[in-house]
């Protein structure tokens, strides 16, 4: 009797460690299919992290706003950012660089004569992103827990309100907003 539930015990556990791994935080951890649409560089690895480890990552501001035109399609704008959030944990405050000129296009679009939706979503889902990267952190062990580095300021960012005002602005979103924050 004892031996059963031991084992039973030992199982549930297992099983609930299984589920949590799977989950992680969801702008992270699960890719969007984007075909052969052409995103920053990638390799795939069967899981979320299949960064390029030979990716000079000075490139990555200007590559990922270059990639991130009007009328680019929605999943690969969320796979661009959550694959630049990725690569910005390799050097200190490149998520909150690329943030910040991300929000520079928002300002931009409104001083300009037409409010470009696509900007604000941008912006938005890249706060999200970042937050939920710094998630990841603990998660992480040895070296790849080292190489980590996303300490972002955009915790402090409402990046859902950017995205509702995409929406408000025209931005075609598919249901992605509805699952940034799934509680």
């Amino acid at each position: 009797m004892r031996l059963h539930r031991t084992l039973a015990t030992a199982l549930l556990f297992a099983l609930l460690a299984a589920a949590r791994a799977w989950a992680g935080p969801p702008l992270i951890c699960h890719a969007i299919p984007i075909g052969s649409e052409r995103s920053l560089p990638w390799i795939d690895v069967g899981s979320w992290n299949g960064a390029d480890p030979s990716y000079d990552v000075a490139r990555l501001e200007r590559e990922t706003l270059a990639l991130l035109v009007p009328g680019a399609p929605v999943d690969l704008r969320r796979e661009t950012l959550r694959r630049a959030a990725i690569y910005s944990a390799r050097e200190s405050g490149l998520g909150d660089s690329i943030l910040v000129a991300l929000m520079a296009r928002v300002m931009n679009a409104q001083a300009g004569t037409n409010a470009d939706p696509s900007a604000w979503f941008d912006a938005g889902y890249f706060a999200e992103t970042l937050q939920q990267a710094a998630r990841i952190y603990p998660l992480l062990h040895g070296s790849e827990r080292d190489a980590w580095m996303i300490r972002s300021g955009a915790r402090n960012v409402d990046g859902l309100a950017w995205m509702q005002t995409a929406l408000r602005l025209g931005f075609k979103d598919y249901g992605s907003i509805s699952t940034i924050r799934p509680e």
